[in-house]
């Protein structure tokens, strides 16, 4: 199958987050978003870490479990890409709070029992361990549970909440949550950043897989953690900075359809429910919308150009029955036309005044009538025939030669044949006519002599 090119939409997309903290990538369910994303992150690979999640895997869990999923999601994998700092030191504050929190569970016990609700590939899972036995956090982690332990089997509740509500205030100009986990990311994500000169993206991906019930009720947990500005304070500065989300990310980009979304949302809560106003939290601007089926339409357009020597714009004067054809075409339509317009055609070189190669504009266009559904002979020549006179022309192109040699008159009209081969020792499968003003000797071309050129080209046509 033809690859379609999306070199253009991949720099328009990088523009956008430029200015874009925040986006939403819309495209429909099945439209490539996956594949554009893919190819986003390899080609930008040198500007950009990111770090993917799939909502859909813990779309069930209540909402507090849900950020629980997310944080851990975040983590794991900035481990598993060795984005913290390898002389990164958790704060005992912290630990302390954590090891209240989770019941005394241990801190690689707590994220290993949430790996199979999180759906992340083994690859990442085998990386993530491997880096984290590197880190130095597990003794040190260990011996503050130990410790913490025999502390707190001596203190009353009293002084276990004084403790606790005191681990809150140790790290000044936090966020309004501070845990270990969002700790940890916060702190390394500014150093992977300033150190690596790359900016961290945060990909919410597959929210089109998500029962429509549980989809508002996360897009609700995510608002609330990235539309807003929090104040983070590192250690070793003296004024806090202001971060644009939850965990510093400098863009999220949150991959949906944004209309299906909005008669889903219209669905539950009614028309006169303010869509715009409510999905905004999660765009600095506008949407990034995308298509493929779309690009893909827009390339078999150039391929007709190139090819068969055919604007657009003519193309699309010629019937509506073709608009409506190539406008219903999907992605894998297009490529199985550009991958068989070869197909069509028998290969030869054919002797007139000049030699030139039967695979030529002409029975490309006649080979992609067909793939469209268009087969009987007349009605393709009829629509060849439509065409305005220099497009007719330029797409007959190399069987004119049957006829004429360089300057011709049709319907009125002085034109010249600009040869890519002027020597003529070589095959001809493209030329090029144009309109001119300063020709003393020509022929005449006619109706019945264009009509026999396209007969021509129908003998190199496979049916």
């Amino acid at each position: 199958m033809t690859a379609i090119d999306i070199e253009n939409e991949l720099i328009a997309f990088k523009k956008h987050l430029d200015i874009n903290e925040r986006t939403i990538f819309s495209a429909k369910f099945g439209d490539g978003k996956t594949f554009f994303l893919d190819k986003f992150k390899t080609k930008f690979k040198d500007n950009y870490e990111f770090i993917t999640i799939y909502p859909v895997n813990y779309q069930i869990s209540d909402n507090k479990e849900v950020f629980e999923y997310i944080k851990r999601d975040i983590l794991i994998q900035m481990v598993s890409k060795k984005m913290i700092k390898p002389s990164y030191e958790i704060p005992d504050s912290l630990i302390f709070q954590f090891f209240i929190m989770q019941n005394f569970d241990s801190f690689l016990g707590n994220l290993l029992k949430i790996l199979p609700s999180l759906g992340i590939p083994e690859q990442t899972v085998s990386l993530f361990l491997s880096e984290y036995k590197s880190l130095n956090w597990p003794k040190k982690i260990s011996e503050k549970y130990k410790e913490y332990k025999n502390a707190i089997q001596n203190l009353d509740e009293d002084h276990i909440i004084e403790e606790f509500i005191k681990s809150f205030s140790k790290k000044a100009g936090g966020p309004y949550e501070i845990d270990l986990i969002t700790q940890i990311i916060i702190d390394n994500i500014q150093w992977f950043s300033n150190t690596k000169s790359k900016k961290v993206i945060l990909i919410i991906e597959d929210l089109d897989r998500m029962d429509p019930a549980h989809l508002f009720r996360i897009l609700n947990i995510f608002s609330a953690h990235i539309d807003r500005v929090y104040q983070y304070k590192d250690e070793n500065t003296s004024y806090p900075e202001l971060l644009p989300n939850k965990f510093g990310f400098d863009n999220i980009i949150t991959v949906f359809d944004y209309d299906k979304t909005k008669n889903i949302f219209h669905h539950f809560y009614g028309q006169q429910a303010n869509y715009e106003g409510y999905i905004n939290k999660f765009t600095s601007h506008q949407p990034f919308f995308y298509s493929i089926d779309e690009i893909a339409r827009e390339y078999l357009y150039k391929v007709i150009s190139e090819k068969c020597c055919i604007t657009k714009e003519s193309i699309r004067q010629i019937s509506q029955l073709i608009n409506n054809k190539i406008d219903l075409l999907s992605v894998r339509d297009v490529c199985n036309i550009l991958s068989g317009i070869d197909l069509y055609i028998q290969e030869d070189t054919y002797n007139s005044n000049y030699n030139f190669n039967t695979k030529s504009p002409l029975t490309y266009m006649i080979s992609i009538l067909k793939l469209l559904g268009i087969s009987q002979k007349d009605e393709i020549k009829h629509y060849i025939l439509q065409l305005p006179i220099l497009d007719l022309l330029n797409c007959i192109n190399v069987f004119l030669y049957i006829y004429v040699v360089d300057n011709f008159i049709f319907k009125g009209m002085m034109l010249s044949i600009i040869k890519s081969n002027p020597s003529g020792n070589m095959i001809e499968n493209k030329i090029q006519i144009i309109e001119s003003k300063n020709i003393y000797s020509y022929a005449k071309l006619s109706d019945d002599q264009v009509e026999s050129c396209i007969d021509k080209a129908f003998r190199y046509i496979i049916k």
